[in-house]
């Protein structure tokens, strides 16, 4: 009997060697029918279990291994793996930490692993650090530290992630990661070095590739631009959920089409959070009034507070109550307390996991939760993927399609998203009335400072495009150029732009026939000061790919026209949105040829400038995205369009309002 058992062991291992998984499987349930209690053959049955994603059925036979000998390390490490894989990280943190004192480096960074998903960063960071000193040769303890590090800060990532490269020189991911967190401190050319060096030691990391992209566009290397955009155009068709080519956020700034766009935003989705496990169905109490969360990780000074700070406090509490679901930081800016004091409640959930965030949320009773963000920097988007309200949408924070399939919903208006746009979207689409993109109260501009303050001539019209330089394509750049050949003595006032960027825009002017004298490169500063200097331009020339959003706002706030293309997708018609919603939509051109020659008719005629600046000011004063207050109205009458579907037993679908 024994001697067959063995055998039949054997067998079963050997199966599980050659790669014959079902045939290994197969055989160790039939010993196991013979010997139930053969702790070996039913630990390796667990754990080609676990390989082939059955793991609910693996925790049973890891149990009953528990159940016999409940200090079997293997199996205490495994029944952790199979919890995180189940979104219970407190679970499985409770059973690595008494294998931590073993040092063993995958328990440690298993470890690692399930308290960052439950929050507790310091202590992840801290297991870290401990398994990077003692296994120095682990590259995943590096990969996972500095992954961390980079997630809080990136200039605290920066000295790991080099020492790490120095010990790991031929780890394409840890160059890559280093490359991407120079990136983003803005070290461009150190970036671009880096990133190179990963490619180079393996050609397959597609996210380092779109990182390559973004260092182009920024340093304003168009023709580098334009070899990585064709590149990464073949990447779509051959990402998969592992790897993400380009981010959303990323892909808005370069001309993919709205469809490419929803599919990459789809492929995010399944990046970021797919196959997390849903909370059980919620189900709100029946009130009055819609409790409705709004998850943001910008409570903070940042373009989403500029643009929606002031809509809280003015919701009607007998339709809605707002909470403020916080996942970002606090940058001591003061909007936090801003907010808490005209929500009905502001909750900050960085501490907590994905899975209690969203736990959290549908205990306090939401019936509808709105998106501010999605996917943008410091988002949780494993939150709303865990759809702990009934009804779920997307508004304002990402200017295009979610793609992820727990939101029912996203809210445009129809300049934004017209009808031959539709297909952009995965979400059924609310319709607001009178533009999607709120704005804080008016109050009274100041004047701006004397041109010459600015560096600006005292004579001559003055274009300008305060758009980040991020949206500075090349052929935005041309036409502007050409809009300068066309009106003398004009010049263009920008942000100013890294120095290599600079130097390649001055080059791109000169190629056009333009003095670089005529480029006016304006410091970056605080926002009050920021709005006021906005007073001094005649014009501002909008971006045809990527257009202004919350720029839009700030010059119709200060009454400086802006001058728009409505173009092909939701990120280059939002100027186009809000100008139709305040009712100046002449400023909206339907080309290129449209545009410069609306443009170079305004700079020519100072009478209808005039005009058109006292028809501004009485314009946005009475317009809805620049009171708070009406803005209200219409994102409670969305909210309730979209409950009332749902609490009728109605699948959601398009909402005119």
């Amino acid at each position: 009997m024994l001697m067959d058992l063995d055998r039949q062991m054997a067998k079963a291992v050997a199966a599980a060697e050659a790669g014959k998984t079902r045939d290994a499987i197969s055989g160790f349930e039939a010993l196991l029918k013979r010997a139930p209690e053969v702790i070996p053959a039913r630990y390796n049955l667990a754990l080609l279990l676990l390989q082939s994603g059955r793991i609910k059925e693996a925790l049973g036979h890891l149990d009953r291994v528990l159940a016999k000998d409940p200090r079997h390390g293997p199996s205490l490490f495994s029944k952790a793996k199979a919890l995180l894989v189940l979104d219970r990280p407190a679970e499985a943190a409770a059973l690595l930490a008494p294998l931590a004192p073993s040092n063993d480096p995958e328990v440690l960074l298993a470890l690692g692993n399930a308290w960052r998903r439950q929050g507790r960063l310091d202590e992840a960071e801290a297991i870290g650090r401990r398994l990077t000193q003692l296994a120095p040769g682990f590259a995943a303890g590096h990969r996972n530290l500095c992954q961390l590090l980079a997630e809080r800060a990136p200039e605290r990532a920066l000295p790991d992630l080099r020492h790490a490269v120095t010990l790991h020189p031929k780890n394409a991911e840890l160059n890559a990661m280093l490359g991407h967190c120079l990136l983003r401190l803005g070290r461009l050319e150190e970036a671009d070095a880096t990133l190179k060096t990963a490619l180079t030691l393996d050609p397959a990391l597609v996210a380092a590739r779109g990182h390559r992209l973004r260092v182009a566009r920024e340093l304003c290397d168009w023709d580098e631009e334009d070899r990585l955009f064709a590149h990464m155009r073949d990447d779509l068709s051959t990402t998969t959920p592992k790897q993400l080519a380009i981010a959303t956020q990323d892909a808005i700034f370069y001309p993919f089409s709205g469809a490419e766009i929803r599919r990459i935003a789809q492929a995010e989705a399944m990046f970021r959070a797919g196959g997390v496990t849903l909370l059980p169905t919620p189900r709100p109490k029946a009130r009055t009034a819609l409790t409705v969360g709004f998850l943001s990780p910008d409570y903070r000074e940042h373009a989403t507070m500029h643009l929606a700070g002031d809509v809280f406090a003015h919701f009607d509490r007998g339709v809605l109550r707002p909470i403020a679901y916080s996942v970002g930081p606090d940058d001591g800016s003061g909007w936090r307390d801003r907010i808490a004091a005209q929500a009905d409640g502001f909750v900050d959930l960085a501490g907590l996991s994905d899975r209690e965030a969203a736990e959290r949320i549908a205990a306090d009773g939401v019936h509808v939760l709105l998106d501010l963000s999605v996917y943008t920097r410091h988002a949780r988007p494993g939150i709303a993927a865990r759809r702990p309200a009934p009804v779920q949408a997307a508004w304002l924070g990402l200017a295009a399609s979610s793609g992820a399939p727990w939101n029912d919903y996203a809210l445009v208006d129809p300049l934004l998203v017209p009808p031959a746009h539709r297909d952009h979207f995965s979400e059924k689409l609310v319709y607001l009335p009178h533009g999607y993109q709120p704005s804080l109260a008016l109050i009274a501009a100041a004047p701006p400072p004397p041109r010459a303050d600015l560096g600006l001539p005292e004579s001559g019209v003055v274009f300008c495009s305060f758009n980040g330089h991020r949206k500075i394509d090349r052929a935005s750049f041309a036409l502007w150029m050409a809009i300068l050949t066309d009106v003398p003595g004009s010049v263009l006032w920008m942000l100013a732009p890294p120095p290599a960027a600079r130097q390649r825009l001055e080059a791109a002017a000169r190629s056009a026939g333009i003095d670089p004298a005529r480029l006016i490169f304006a410091p970056y500063c605080a926002r009050p000061e920021h709005l006021r200097r906005l007073g001094a331009a005649d014009l501002f020339l909008d971006a045809l790919v990527c257009g202004a959003h919350t720029t839009a706002a700030d010059c119709l706030r200060v009454g400086l026209p802006l001058i728009t293309v409505a173009g092909e997708r939701l990120a280059s018609r939002v100027a186009a949105s809000l100008l139709g919603a305040v009712g100046i939509p002449e400023l909206v051109t339907d080309s290129a040829a449209a545009f410069r020659a609306l443009s170079v008719a305004l700079a020519g005629d100072l009478e209808r400038r005039r005009d058109l600046r006292a028809r501004l000011a009485a314009a946005v004063s009475a317009s809805v995205p620049f009171d708070p207050p009406r803005f209200a109205r219409d994102l409670e009458a969305a909210v309730a369009a979209m409950w009332a579907r749902h609490h009728a037993g109605r699948k959601a679908e398009d909402i005119p309002l």
